[in-house]
């Protein structure tokens, strides 16, 4: 995505720095707020996690044959599929030199019970609603904790491997953890270190306990803050940023003809959809949300709003060509025509579905009479996915909706997610080893809590049919009993469409060979090579890279 910050860092872009001090920017806001709490979404979790406080386990989505473990050593699931345990790698220590044990795993998900609204990323099961997976969690020494399930689940690890745990020490203070900033982090990971930290410019140093120093060769962090693209970007061509993910429409001119050091990649990427809040009218009507997949122009999105840089999607079910072995064409065939741009086809489903101008003014009301007008929501800097819901908006004003775009911060916008009070977003899919992921994100009924509704599960769209599908798919190891599973799912989304699939976008991938190497490449792609927040890999990248010496 191709992305605007508001604040000046000039006193940093005229700065000498050390060549072991790694130059990153992982994301914008209008100014940096000293919040380095790894399950705040809206600020700290963008440089906490990975980086300050590791996982248990970092999967390998392109290689799931070769994960990293990381706060453990190795994983056993029981026989029965009931319950994982962990071997936790001894040595390890906060970066205030206490020890992490058992304990703080323990602590960790005994402290997601206690603080509902703090969205650790931890799938507890729900005894009222009788949902999730985690029912508890016991240490069976300082290095050992087993995990028990609600019900059987070959695919858990996916899920609890993926845990931040918390220092109890620290955390076992708090009382509200949700408005924790957090300001002097204690943490497992590499850099815990707050060397200097002002609104434009921070920078994070070695954490002095760090278990695997001997791999990490980078002394610090640096974050510098641009005014606009502009600054970013002259800041770039002249070798300044060492690691980014910014969109970019046109890498030679933009970026790479300026230096040979500055390289480009950008690789088939995950799906782009929109995501309809199925909790208010009229986006809780099916008729509704699929007449409006039909009224949109994606070949306008890809070719002029998105630069020809992303990906077409063929099928309505919210995935794309990244997991085209998993679409059954012969079953997904009559879906077709809903990603195909047909403005009368949407009007005549809009018109039969009740939806018509009753009272003259120009625009289509619900069908009990009542005005019809929604917002869709986009961070204002973020310029290709801002070309596109304009794009879009007009698709909808076409066919006599009167739709709107709402651009707005990217911090406000990231804020209001949780609170599920929303019409329509535009929103990336999460992925995964297989589309199991995809969707147990999509449709898990704990991502759709009101106040910490997850990114994923915006729509909040439940369907029994699909949890049910999904819990099959995870106690079977039959690749075909998976594929016919995954298809049931998949018309099930298609018939509902809470989702309206746009397109694949590119992994957006800038990195400077000028002071380092180790860098992923599409020759050597073993992680993916996403700076951005959510991508556990980048720790694997970083401790990958190597200084040049001068």
């Amino acid at each position: 995505m191709l992305k605007q910050c508001l604040i000046t860092a000039g006193l940093f872009a005229s700065s000498v720095f050390a060549s072991t001090d790694l130059t990153l920017v992982p994301t914008h806001t209008f100014s940096y707020e000293r919040n380095f709490n790894p399950f705040d979404a809206t600020v700290g979790s963008g440089y906490a996690t990975d980086f300050i406080y590791e996982p248990l386990w970092i999967f390998n989505v392109w290689h799931p044959e070769n994960d990293y473990p990381r706060l453990a050593e190795s994983v056993e699931l029981s026989r029965d599929f009931r319950s994982v345990t962990y071997q936790l790698r001894k040595g390890v220590k906060w970066s205030d030199g206490k020890a992490f044990t058992a304990k703080d795993v323990v602590f960790t998900v005994e402290y997601a019970k206690a603080h509902p609204e703090y969205p650790i990323n931890i799938d507890l099961y729900n005894t009222q609603k009788q949902t999730g997976l985690v029912t508890d969690v016991v240490a069976n020494n300082d290095y050992s904790v087993t995990f028990f399930l609600a019900q059987p689940n070959a695919l858990a690890h996916q899920s609890i491997g993926r845990l931040y745990p918390l220092p109890k020490h620290i955390f076992d203070d708090i009382a509200d953890p949700l408005n924790y900033p957090n300001n002097n982090p204690v943490g497992t990971g590499p850099f815990s270190e707050v060397d200097a930290f002002t609104t434009t410019y921070f920078k994070i140093c070695r954490n002095p306990f760090y278990y695997d120093a001997a791999n990490l060769h980078i002394d610090c962090l640096r974050f510098p803050h641009y005014s606009g693209n502009e600054q970013l970007w002259a800041a770039a061509r002249r070798g300044k940023i060492d690691w980014m993910g910014e969109g970019i429409n046109q890498p030679g001119e933009q970026y790479t003809d300026h230096l040979d050091t500055n390289k480009v990649w950008l690789a088939p990427g995950a799906n782009t959809n929109l995501q309809f809040n199925t909790t208010k009218a009229p986006f809780n009507d099916v008729k509704f949300r699929t007449a409006l997949s039909m009224a949109i122009d994606r070949q306008q999105l890809r070719d002029v709003d998105t630069f020809g840089l992303t990906s077409p999607t063929l099928w309505p079910v919210g995935t794309g060509p990244l997991y085209a072995s998993w679409y059954d064409e012969q079953a997904l065939q009559p879906y077709k025509k809903l990603m195909q741009y047909d403005p009368q086809a949407t009007e005549t489903a809009l018109a039969e579905a009740g939806y018509v101008d009753n009272d003259g003014d120009g625009w289509r009301d619900q069908p009990n009479g009542q005005p019809l007008t929604f917002n869709v929501s986009v961070p204002s800097g973020w310029t290709d996915w801002y070309n596109a819901v304009l794009t879009i908006v007009e698709n909808f004003r076409a066919v006599g909706l009167d739709a709107n775009v709402e651009a707005m911060d990217e911090n406000k916008w990231f804020g209001r997610i949780p609170t599920g009070e929303f019409d329509v977003y535009v929103m990336w899919t999460s992925p995964g080893i297989t589309p199991w992921k995809v969707y147990n994100d999509m449709f898990s009924p704990n991502n759709m809590v009101k106040g910490r509704v997850l990114d994923q599960a915006m729509h909040q769209f439940q369907s029994e049919s699909i949890q049910r599908w999904l819990a099959d798919f995870a106690l079977t190891d039959d690749v075909a009993r998976q594929h016919a599973l995954m298809t049931s799912i998949q018309k099930t989304v298609a018939d509902n469409m809470p989702v309206i699939p746009l397109f694949a976008n590119p992994i957006w991938y800038e990195y400077s060979t000028r002071r380092f190497t180790g860098w992923v490449t599409e020759d050597n792609p073993f992680v993916r090579p996403q700076v951005h927040n959510g991508i556990p890999e980048r720790l694997i990248h970083l401790l990958n890279l190597r200084p040049i010496e001068p």
